[in-house]
């Protein structure tokens, strides 16, 4: 594709200003990434939703010209709506009342501790 003779394109202006955007972004590897990342939310039915995209593949042939025409548009790909069930979760145990009181080595609660253990 060729552009159309005299067009004044952004790479011959001067005084254009930067474009950077105003966030830092943590790239830190994690131990738990996905779980770190996912977060929480507060449901209202045993089954939620949520939409899910991915991103293009790289084209590394996609440089086009400044002011060129458009000749060909790319197809839209629509979201995917995707799912999960809620799950009741529980842990029965019995713990006698001193042992909340009694100087214990590693934890600070004994009820705490078989919670998440």
């Amino acid at each position: 594709m060729a552009i159309i003779a005299n067009t004044f394109t952004s790479h011959s202006a001067v005084g254009i200003r930067e474009d950077l955007a105003n966030v830092i972004y943590d790239v830190s590897p994690e131990e738990t990434p996905f779980m770190s990342n996912i977060g929480e939310s507060s449901v209202t039915n045993t089954l939620f939703e949520w939409q899910q995209d991915s991103l293009a593949a790289p084209d590394g042939a996609n440089s086009q010209i400044d002011g060129d025409d458009v000749t060909a548009y790319t197809a839209v790909t629509p979201t995917q709506k995707i799912h999960n069930r809620t799950n009741i979760s529980r842990k029965v145990f019995i713990i006698a009342d001193n042992l909340e009181f009694v100087d214990e080595a590693g934890r600070a609660s004994e009820i705490a501790y078989q919670t998440v253990n």
